[in-house]
């Protein structure tokens, strides 16, 4: 892990090197820019490698279990069905019997 931060810390120096060499009032390129994006999210993924394990178990536990997971997609699908069929009859122009325009009942 410590050789893919010294990677880091190098590939950070040299990028700053490099834009430290530009002219006076040159802007840096769009290829700077990206390989500055690309430096940032290298180092948030090494953060995140090096974060403690009782950090990650406490995401964990915030996710929805399987059988909540299909409750919650059931629901959804429910709440879909029921404002695809309000706009189905908004376009046709028939009232939906408990339905209001915006799908609520």
């Amino acid at each position: 892990m410590s050789q893919l931060w010294r990677a880091a810390k190098r590939q950070l120096d040299a990028h700053e090197e490099h834009l430290a060499d530009l002219p006076k009032g040159s802007a840096a390129s769009e290829a700077d820019a990206k390989a500055l994006a690309t430096l940032a999210r290298t180092i948030r993924e090494l953060v995140a490698i090096d974060e403690p394990a009782s950090g990650r178990k406490d995401k964990q536990t915030d996710d929805l279990s399987a059988a909540d997971g299909l409750r919650h997609v059931a629901q959804l699908r429910e709440d879909l069905a029921r404002r695809l069929e309000a706009l189905v009859a908004a376009e046709t122009g028939e009232a939906s019997e408990g339905v209001g325009a915006d799908g609520a009942a």
